[in-house]
């Protein structure tokens, strides 16, 4: 089990506020009828109160910096139940009635930046990585499990270069890297097929198809 952060001396560390994206992930939104789903407080591997979710790295590979996440698995929580809104669900506190009832456990949260030793005209060369990794479990209102499943979100700087561009990061804070890689596993969670089938989903509208123009007798 991933330890609560021990701070070893007075390093220096950087607290991260990391939050859901809304709209992030295309394809995830008014997807659902709005069906109550009631939420677990999301548990798991990843402790609560100060959790240290990776470093940053100097060049010569020595951590420079630990990354503090306050409540990670709170921080999930949130913003899957923010995801669940977006996809046109509507969550309800557990005990008010309702016509579902999801758990997460929180396995991975983490994120690392580590530092190379070349400059480019984008600054200083570095490879960021972030991953959030959870569990779910989705019951119908009989308690019968309908949804098993492990659903992954990653965020990998700098992504593939473009032409003769060498270094161009989209993200360059962890805190916003680790962001993206929540709001992913939130996002792929709602495109998840079989979590889809579990729930009531919204009929995609169709476009009338034009009827052809009439065509005049043949002669």
């Amino acid at each position: 089990m991933a330890a609560v952060l021990v701070l070893a001396g007075c390093k220096p560390h950087a607290h991260l506020n990391v939050h859901y994206l809304q709209d992030f992930v295309p394809g995830s939104q008014n997807i659902f009828f709005p069906a109550k789903i009631a939420v677990n407080p999301t548990d798991g591997s990843v402790g609560a109160g100060e959790y240290e979710a990776g470093a940053i790295y100097s060049a010569d590979g020595s951590a420079q910096t630990p990354l503090v996440v306050a409540d990670a698995a709170r921080a999930f929580n949130n913003g899957l139940i923010k995801g669940l809104t977006d996809a046109g669900l509507v969550p309800v506190a557990i005990g008010e009635g309702s016509d579902f009832l999801l758990s997460s456990e929180l396995e991975q949260f983490e994120v690392n930046k580590r530092f190379g030793a070349n400059q480019t005209i984008h600054g200083q060369y570095f490879t960021m990585n972030a991953v959030v990794r959870a569990k779910f479990e989705l019951k119908n209102r009989d308690g019968a499990v309908i949804y098993a499943g492990e659903i992954t979100g990653l965020e990998n700087e700098p992504p593939n270069p473009v032409g003769a561009e060498v270094f161009l990061p989209l993200e360059t804070e962890p805190v916003e890297s680790l962001s993206v890689a929540m709001s992913r596993a939130v996002g792929n969670l709602m495109l998840d097929p079989k979590f889809r089938a579990a729930l009531p989903i919204r009929a995609i509208a169709t476009t009338p198809t034009a009827s052809p123009a009439p065509q005049p007798p043949a002669h």
